[in-house]
């Protein structure tokens, strides 16, 4: 019985088993199945998403056709000269987003409606006219002339192409108008302009899509409209890039299919590595243009778990048990996801603060053991002045740091913005010089230089980013060439053309280390530094380049670079701005400085005491004399109850307690006394971005002063101001 009864154990455990096992693969199975399913289902779903938009966007294109040919009837009935022409599409374009440009087919000359008549001549064409165009600029024209010609397809754009008129990329729809001219008539294309980003308003997708994109290419695979997170120059580079990288014959297969049919989809890795579908449908037979729809295929899966399945139909401990571990595994694996996303959060850090790290401590060395030197030996005043212009000098490069690593942060936030001013050539060029003459000297580098080339002294520029693109460049010239060596400096104008604007040169070359061809391709990389025995030991963080080529790219500029290793590097950077014509009231104002400032009394707004005494003392070695408010709100109380011409000037921190900066200002220019609405204010504060002094001007203050303070800059202000009262 005993036998028999194990026997039957056996059996009944095998049976169990067997039946658990069935069963476990009846459920994969069958959850495999529903998987597909629905993975199909949301594919389908997805693909209808994107030919839904394809038929949006041939709707919004018909549309501003319309208006086009609308405003070309209107013209051509009615007889219309170029000017007329312009003065019309000004009136009649109640969209302030959009605006219309009249282009000569003979010499791609173009007028913009976005600005006066006086004003609208524009050169965006033309670069796609010039014999030495590549093949995207031709075939950018070969399109221009099919419109012009009327053999455009049915679903037809033209772009993408910067527009300078608002400094982002757009496209455009047109038709032939014929204008009259002095000698009879002549043809132009008129085109209505589109920015990209209105027509990517249009295209939404569900939520469950989040990564979902859309874009519009022609069927070769160029990009009419990129999607954010559709790199390279194409898309079959971008394919290429991040796929088989070396296999040329699957890109012409891609370029094939493209080309050779209406739709279609694949599966290809994007930029961050992840698996994604990639959805392609023609706008029409008559059309040479596609949109291409992409989504993660990770969003496509199924959320059904399969070992759920088990446990119901298992119902036992081994299916609990296999559950366990399932569920286990799963946390083991968001763990080692986690830990992995922790290790490259770290390693960034870590890289972060490697590429600091020296460049921090140095200066910052140099800073305090100056000064503990100089205390050491208080009898020596001239060796006690040697050591504060060394710890002068290294609290400079550190405040450098600081500001490239500010603004690296503003840049890759998008943040950056620019603020135009009137800019004086001819001091740009002098504070160059004053600047880096003594790096230069201290090295024994022979330096030439030649801005002899420059008719216009006065353009409308940024001067502070004008000024971090120069001496970036410099800055590198000097660090990496040798004692002994040469460098050359040039800045000379280009001209446009009477287009109002002028390009401005800058080149500057050196005999220094160069730069090899590999690591050319990754310098404009943050912290990209390259590997050498000179580098290592020379102080820079690897900012400097990535610095100057996006704020070169937000000027609407181009820098071109030409290095060899062991024999030197030449950077050229052109960028083209708005001319000033300064008059001869203009030219004299600048003498209307009085450097006697001794009669001059502030109050300085200051909360805190260091910064206070510090301010205080510098103004008091130029007989100026200072009352300090240590809030907003005492500040406006000393104000309201001074008689008549006490102060001539608030200096106004902006961070304080009680009231801050904006706010007192605000209330002081709200206050009925005549006097406390024109008495200047000038913002004393470390918050040094272009939004920052915005926003300063923006409550009332009519001046900006950034911390640490430019006693020369603050200086020349209250000497404009003396000037002005005298």
């Amino acid at each position: 019985m005993k036998y028999t009864s194990k026997i039957g154990k056996a059996v009944l455990i095998m049976s169990n088993i067997i039946l658990m096992t069935v069963a476990i693969i009846a459920s994969l199975i069958y959850s495999e199945y529903v998987r597909k399913s629905q993975m199909e289902v949301k594919e389908s779903d997805f693909i209808t998403t994107v030919e839904s938009m394809k038929q949006v966007s041939q709707n919004y294109i018909s549309s501003e056709r319309g208006y086009v040919e609308n405003w070309a009837a209107y013209i051509n009935e009615n007889n219309m000269t170029l000017k007329q022409a312009m003065k019309f599409l000004s009136q009649i374009n109640t969209n302030k987003e959009r605006f219309a440009h009249i282009v000569d087919m003979d010499t791609f000359e173009a007028y913009s409606s976005y600005y006066p008549f006086k004003d609208a001549k524009i050169d965006t064409y033309q670069k796609y006219h010039q014999k030495k165009s590549g093949e995207y600029e031709k075939s950018f024209a070969d399109n221009m002339r099919n419109i012009f010609n009327g053999r455009q397809d049915e679903f037809n754009i033209l772009g993408k192409y910067k527009l300078q008129e608002i400094l982002a990329l757009g496209v455009s729809v047109g038709t032939r108008i014929t204008l009259r001219t002095s000698g009879g008539k002549r043809d132009y294309l008129l085109l209505r302009v589109i920015p990209t980003d209105a027509l990517r308003k249009s295209w939404v997708f569900p939520v469950e899509y989040s990564s979902a994109e859309v874009g519009i290419i022609t069927n070769s695979g160029d990009y009419v409209i990129q999607s954010y997170s559709m790199k390279s120059i194409s898309f079959p580079g971008y394919i290429r890039g991040y796929n088989f990288q070396n296999d040329y014959n699957k890109v012409d297969k891609l370029i094939d299919k493209l080309k050779n049919t209406d739709n279609g989809k694949f599966v290809y890795k994007n930029f961050r590595k992840d698996n994604c579908l990639w959805y392609y449908s023609s706008f029409g037979d008559d059309s040479s243009l596609d949109i291409l729809g992409v989504v993660n295929t990770d969003e496509l899966k199924s959320s059904m778990n399969a070992w759920f399945i088990v446990l119901l139909l298992c119902g036992t401990l081994l299916v609990l048990s296999v559950v366990d571990s399932i569920y286990l595994s799963r946390i083991n694996h968001k763990l080692r996801v986690t830990a992995k996303l922790v290790n490259q959060a770290s390693e960034a850090k870590t890289q972060f603060l490697s590429a600091m790290s020296h460049d921090i401590r140095t200066p910052m060395n140099a800073v305090l053991g100056m000064m503990t030197i100089a205390k050491s030996n208080l009898d020596k005043p001239e060796y006690v002045e040697e050591c504060l212009n060394k710890s002068m000098n290294a609290g400079r490069q550190l405040l450098t740091l600081i500001n490239d690593v500010l603004d690296i942060s503003k840049i890759e936030s998008g943040k950056l913005a620019l603020s135009p001013e009137d800019v004086s050539l001819d001091d740009v060029i002098s504070d160059l010089l004053e600047m880096l003459t003594p790096n230069i000297k201290q090295k024994n580098i022979e330096l030439t230089t030649d801005f002899e080339k420059i008719p216009y002294k006065h353009i409308y520029a940024d001067q502070m980013r004008l000024n971090q693109i120069y001496v970036n460049l410099i800055s590198n010239a000097v660090k990496y060439t040798n004692e002994h060596g040469k460098i050359s400096i040039s800045i000379y104008e280009k001209d446009l053309r009477d287009s109002g604007k002028t390009c401005l040169v800058f080149r500057v070359s050196d005999t220094g280390i160069g730069m090899t061809e590999e690591f050319q391709r990754n310098m404009y990389n943050s912290f990209s530094r390259a590997v050498s025995t000179q580098v290592n030991r020379t102080q820079g963080s690897g900012l400097g380049l990535s610095i100057v080529k996006q704020v070169v790219d937000l000027m609407g500029g181009t820098i071109e670079c030409d290095s060899i290793p062991d024999e030197g590097t030449t950077f050229t950077v052109y960028i083209d701005f708005p001319i000033v014509e300064k008059t001869i009231s203009d030219e004299s104002e600048a003498d209307n400085i009085n450097k006697d400032l001794k009669s001059l009394k502030l109050l300085v707004a200051e909360d805190n005491e260091l910064n206070w005494e510090i301010i205080s003392v510098l103004l008091s070695e130029q007989g100026i004399v200072c009352d300090r408010a240590e809030n907003g709100k005492i500040c406006v109380d000393m104000i309201s109850s001074a008689p008549h011409g006490t102060y001539d000037a608030i200096l106004m921190d902006i961070q304080m307690p009680v009231m801050n900066g904006m706010d007192a200002t605000r209330h002081i220019r709200a206050l009925s006394d005549p006097y406390a609405n024109q008495i200047p204010i000038i913002a004393m504060t470390a918050d040094a971005f272009a939004e920052d002094v915005r926003a300063c001007a923006e409550c009332g203050m009519n001046g900006h002063i950034a911390k640490p303070i430019d006693m020369g800059k603050l200086l020349v202000y209250l000497g404009k101001l003396k000037g002005k009262k005298e």
